[in-house]
């Protein structure tokens, strides 16, 4: 069974953000455990909002060397209910979220990384599956 790994910039009183503005400009020796976080992962499942904006920088983001071009290339899983159409290789899920991911989860393969998406990320955890 894969693990669902859950990132968050999170403050103590519950802000579901980073304090920076991360677009301003990726670095790739920022961070090692962004970097084996990401690559020890077989897909990303995220919530619209952070897809939204991830969607909207990452596929044009310059000079981001393999992570960035590990962070395209991966299949990513939405929790939307509102999005007709995905790009930059998403899949909504289907039906039930918690059904989707628990699905997901018991699926061959690297774990399953989720950015952000504090909207999911409380749905999961008050399901067991985070």
């Amino acid at each position: 069974m894969r693990k669902l790994i859950v990132t968050e910039f999170l403050t103590l009183d519950g802000v579901y953000e980073e304090a920076t503005y991360w677009r301003g400009g990726y670095q790739p020796d920022a961070g090692i455990f962004k970097r084996d976080e990401l690559f020890g992962s077989g897909a990303l499942l995220l919530g619209r909002v952070t897809y939204e904006g991830f969607a909207r920088y990452w596929p044009h983001a310059s000079d981001t060397g393999e992570f960035g071009e590990r962070m395209n290339s991966l299949p990513k899983y939405v929790a939307t209910t509102t999005l007709s159409s995905l790009e930059w290789n998403a899949t909504a899920l289907e039906g039930d979220v918690v059904t989707a991911v628990e699905a997901l989860k018991r699926q061959e393969g690297q774990d399953l990384l989720v950015y952000g998406s504090g909207t999911l990320v409380r749905t999961l955890l008050s399901h067991g599956l985070a």
